[in-house]
């Protein structure tokens, strides 16, 4: 029990600390949790790439869900080409990816990138126009979307912590 929450202390830390650095919260709230609980793929992390600021800059679904329920699909999803109505892994991985979501729209309410601003900003950045990104990014941007990537990190694995994924993997 300990050693998930350490976990998950570890994978807030890392996901806050690697968009800070890097940017792109969907790749980097991937990337800690590939880090913390060994899922490392490199096409996974160079898929997540377009999926920042809502997809492609777009304010649509929030890049740290994106990255957080990739690593679902990492951790739990079907494997092979199956019917998802005959695949134990798909179905558990979009109940983990729906309790998952469900409590990250609860945190933010809301799941679109532009809903997220909204709460952190009190106003939407269009991530496309060169002159919102400026004053998204004067904003306090990178500080306050790293605390996103570390919510979306830690979210996923208490949810994980409650399926017993920890102890099969042991």
């Amino acid at each position: 029990m300990a050693e998930q929450e350490e976990l998950a202390k570890r994978a807030e830390a890392l996901a806050e600390e690697l968009h800070r650095n890097y940017g792109g919260c969907a790749q980097m709230t991937l990337k800690a949790l590939q880090e913390v609980l060994g899922l490392s793929d490199l096409g996974s992390f160079k898929a997540a790439s377009a999926l920042s600021g809502g997809v492609t800059l777009a304010g649509e679904v929030c890049g740290a869900l994106l990255g957080a329920v990739m690593a679902i699909g990492l951790a739990l999803g079907r494997g092979r080409l199956e019917p998802a109505s005959q695949s134990t892994e798909y179905a558990k991985a979009m109940n983990v990816g729906m309790k998952v979501f469900d409590r990250f729209k609860e945190e933010f309410g809301g799941v679109r990138c532009r809903e997220v601003h909204m709460k952190l900003f009190g106003r939407y950045y269009n991530l496309r126009d060169p002159s919102e990104w400026r004053e998204f990014v004067e904003s306090g941007a990178r500080s306050k979307c790293s605390k996103v990537c570390s919510v979306a990190a830690r979210l996923v694995v208490e949810v994980l912590k409650s399926t017993g994924y920890f102890e099969k993997v042991r």
